[in-house]
């Protein structure tokens, strides 16, 4: 899968919370790991929640 960078903090002291789109016409998000048992949330199996700063996804998007 190819990820073209198109969201992020721009922080440049390592991997930080970005967002990237993939020649399939989806979005991945790279964030924080986010605790089922913790958060309440129902994952099926193959999924998973990360938790990414606000500012990240209306930056990217425009809002």
């Amino acid at each position: 899968m190819k990820l073209r960078l198109i969201g992020g903090s721009g922080c440049g002291n390592g991997p930080c919370p970005a967002v990237y789109e993939t020649e399939n016409d989806t979005i991945v998000i790279q964030g924080f790991h986010v605790d089922p048992a913790t958060s309440g949330l129902l994952l099926p199996p193959g999924e998973s929640a990360v938790e990414v700063p606000r500012y990240i996804l209306d930056g990217t998007f425009g809002r």
